[in-house]
């Protein structure tokens, strides 16, 4: 089971350890910021805005690592900064290391490998081709990228080693930072493996997971809308305190299809982005219009089931995975949640005139972005 331990918490971020049974010799983290919690819980900020947002909460968790320098004991030119086309490029790394540490000599690498799906639905790369790297002897890699089955990334880390193998290069450390699910994990125990063998220097493998570590649709995610192997989802899923506190401010993040949709045509094709979005609230809709209540529609996306326990129950049930958590949080959390299921809440969720009224109210604020 995973767990979360606290490391430090101020007003601008919140940073945890994430223990398991399989993170191997990779040294794991959650971090939550309010502009990666901003743009999780609402898929309208997009374009530059959503590029900046994610940049800045990239920052945070760069000037506030938890291993104590392990990132300002660099030497700028030892960096490369991979970019995986295109979505990679909205984590802007480069600029946050300038930010967090005043780098500005550190190289950037870039590089195409874009998914596509089989006539059997398997994942694949169609395109590759385009390849610009960056590999300083002693290197430390930086990688931003937002993961669902992690077939870019791993076909990705297949180039890098091996062309870094290939110039006699060593490579030191790897820095990753995700919106992503338990995919990254695999590919990222691999390649520490072949790392630490095939480079006697080779250091530390570190994951920073945004907000949490997030479930990906697959056959079993019972849910009446998905887009299997694309969809990362808020449960059943590893959440920070913070980001879950977020989800009881309004009603409409808990019920998206997806935690971030598609990372590269939300920066890059912002009116195909959003029609994707709104098609998503418009099937919606329909199921409204079918009967399905809001109540149905929270139960699937976001059923919350401890929280309908005795508080001693619920604190109990939460520190499986929130180790050594604040009671005054765990006690925001239980009344946050009380709060919005009131009596009156209750009865207007079990209508569908309640979805389809969310639905409507949605889709008008999806078209005015």
């Amino acid at each position: 089971m995973d767990r979360l331990e606290p490391i430090l918490s101020n007003n601008r971020i919140s940073f945890y350890r994430l223990l398991g049974d399989y993170t191997g010799k990779i040294q794991s983290f959650v971090a939550s910021t309010p502009f990666s919690r901003n743009i999780l819980n609402r898929p309208e900020v997009c374009g530059c805005r959503f590029t900046n947002a994610l940049r800045r909460a990239i920052t945070l968790a760069l000037k506030h690592f938890p291993v104590k320098d392990a990132i300002a004991g660099l030497p700028p030119e030892k960096i490369s900064v991979v970019h995986f086309l295109r979505s990679g490029l909205n984590f802007n790394i480069r600029d946050g290391l300038y930010g967090a540490f005043g780098f500005n000599t550190q190289l950037s690498s870039f590089l195409t490998s874009q998914r596509q799906r089989d006539q059997y639905g398997r994942w694949y790369i169609k395109d590759d081709q385009y390849r610009k790297l960056e590999i300083p002897n002693g290197v430390s890699f930086f990688i931003g990228e937002i993961v669902a089955t992690g077939v870019t990334v791993e076909n990705g880390f297949d180039i890098i080693f091996r062309q870094a193998k290939n110039l006699g290069r060593e490579v030191e450390n790897v820095f990753f930072f995700t919106i992503g699910c338990h995919k990254i994990e695999k590919t990222l125990r691999k390649y520490d493996t072949l790392f630490r063998a095939a480079f006697p220097g080779y250091r530390n493998t570190y994951l920073v997971y945004l907000e949490g570590k997030f479930h990906l649709t697959d056959s079993k995610t019972r849910v009446s809308i998905k887009i299997q192997g694309t969809d990362l989802m808020r449960s059943p899923a590893l959440l920070a305190p913070e980001f879950e506190l977020s989800q009881f401010k309004s009603l409409a993040p808990s019920l998206e299809r997806c935690v971030i949709y598609d990372g590269g045509a939300r920066a890059f094709n912002v009116p195909d982005y959003l029609q994707d979005v709104r098609s998503y609230w418009e099937k919606m809709e329909e199921l409204g219009r079918g009967g399905m209540t809001l109540a149905e529609a929270l139960g699937e996306r976001w059923p919350a089931q401890e929280y309908e326990l005795p508080f001693p129950d619920f604190r109990k049930a939460k520190s499986k995975t929130w180790m050594k958590t604040s009671p005054g949080l765990l006690r925001k959390l239980y009344r946050v949640h009380g709060d919005r299921w009131t009596d009156d809440f209750r009865r207007r969720a079990a209508t569908s005139q309640a979805l389809v009224t969310l639905c409507r109210r949605r889709l008008r604020s999806l078209q005015l972005s």
